[in-house]
């Protein structure tokens, strides 16, 4: 039936003829369990023919000591900006004054991430607060040293141009220069879509804009803002599943239920199977009642199906990354597990936007669970070679660390095939400095 219904879904709109269970099925796919629950609170109001039941002992094989840390999952997964910003603060290196500026430059960021003051502004309130006297030039180091240095990348920027600006550069993206042109002078007709004009005015081709404009898409142009949207959310029943390891490490998936059940009123169905007793009107609005409990029941059960099965083959994929970390993380695609599932792509993108599950390692975005391959004989994913490039800088003689076209040709030996650039871009994304700045003084 559920496969039936989304692989039909798209045909079925053209021709306008949708079924109720159908709408119904597709609106559910898409709710987390916390919407799910008001739905159901809605539900109870509005219908007087179904009741809260309390009897579902759910979850009961669900590893207790795992429930026992949603809480403080939760807290680390979500927390706020400021408070990710100061985590990473107190693992550099600085000297003392500068950490302060810095915890205080954390402070004036507004909810995206942006600094909204001017320098002088910023020489003020630095002279007030911490008594520290600094030049407008020095702040503006100082801003640029943050820029550089936290994640998300764009953070401690001024705007959306200079944010996307910053993150192109920490990228290693090629011809910064006429990309920073455009994104300086051409703005505007970015946002309108005037391509013409743009590759007119800055003599580019149209190929060349459209691989820009593709690799804008990728960036975050307000990349504070994820952390602001998630302490909205209320998370008390948001994971989708339970993963963890019975005693032989058999990987276990325990799907986690909507908190709420219902059931249909006991009294209502009496009075329906009455009928000869009842008014036609009355007859119809209890019928139509239970009918539509009977609808929602039935697609909430096709939507747990559903999810179960798609979280199932997501872990039974990863089940290495699950167990052994990052490294292990296998290429895999939305259209993998549609493919795999026989739905179609949008259904799996839906099932996966915004849905977290609980694993041993602590609350988890299904999105995390897919990466892109890189070029090269084991079809490792990016997150995994990220990884390797990490491992391979840890272990290397800090009097001679590695550049990274040694770095290249190491991976090159594991079958690993990829640019320079892209080693140094992968570099930027994990944090790690050049290898010149990586020697240890004598």
């Amino acid at each position: 039936m559920i496969k039936t219904i989304v692989n039909t879904s798209s045909s079925l709109k053209q021709k306008g003829v949708l079924s109720p269970q159908t709408k119904l099925f597709i609106k559910l796919i898409n709710l987390n369990n916390s919407e799910i629950d008001k739905l159901i609170d809605e539900m109870l109001i509005e219908n007087p023919c179904i009741e809260e039941e309390y009897s579902r002992n759910k979850n009961k094989d669900f590893g207790n000591h795992l429930e026992d840390q949603i809480a403080i999952d939760l807290e680390d997964k979500f927390q706020s900006l400021s408070k990710y910003l100061k985590e990473q603060l107190n693992l550099f290196n600085i000297e003392k004054t500068k950490q302060k500026i810095i915890h205080n430059l954390i402070l004036l960021l507004d909810d995206v991430g942006f600094i909204k003051y001017q320098n002088h502004e910023i020489q003020n309130i630095l002279l007030k607060e911490i008594s520290v006297k600094i030049s407008e030039v020095e702040i503006e180091e100082i801003i640029l040293y943050c820029q550089e240095k936290f994640d998300p990348a764009g953070i401690f920027t001024r705007n959306i141009k200079e944010c996307l600006k910053m993150q192109l550069k920490l990228k290693n993206s090629m011809d910064l220069n006429i990309k920073y042109k455009i994104l300086d002078e051409s703005f505007s007709e970015l946002a309108n879509k005037d391509n013409e004009k743009i590759c007119k005015e800055n003599n580019i081709s149209k190929e060349f804009l459209k691989k820009f404009i593709k690799e804008l898409s990728y960036l975050n142009p307000r990349p504070g803002e994820k952390f602001q949207a998630a302490s909205d959310i209320n998370y008390t029943s948001n994971y989708e599943a339970s993963v963890h390891f019975d005693d032989s490490g058999q990987t276990i998936v325990q799907p986690n239920k909507p908190t709420k059940d219902f059931r249909i009123s006991n009294y209502y169905k009496k009075l329906l199977k009455n009928k000869k007793t009842l008014s036609p009107e009355v007859y119809k609005f209890i019928k139509t009642r239970i009918d539509d409990a009977n609808l929602i029941i039935k697609t909430i059960g096709e939507r747990e199906e559903m999810y179960l099965k798609v979280i199932k083959l997501i872990v039974k994929i990863q089940d290495n990354f699950l167990k052994k970390g990052e490294k292990y993380l296998k290429p895999l695609k939305l259209n993998d597990i549609a493919a795999e599932i026989g739905v179609h792509e949008s259904t799996i993108s839906r099932i996966t936007s915004n849905k977290y599950i609980l694993t041993p390692s602590g609350i988890m975005n299904l999105k995390e669970f897919f990466s892109n391959k890189i070029n090269n004989d084991d079809q490792k994913s990016t997150a995994a070679v990220r990884e390797i490039i990490n491992t391979i800088i840890i272990q290397e003689n800090k009097k001679h660390p590695l550049s990274d076209q040694e770095i290249k040709e190491i991976l090159a030996v594991k079958g690993i095939n990829i640019a320079r650039r892209t080693i140094a871009k992968y570099r930027n994304i994990l944090k790690i400095p050049s290898s010149s700045m990586r020697r240890l003084k004598k």
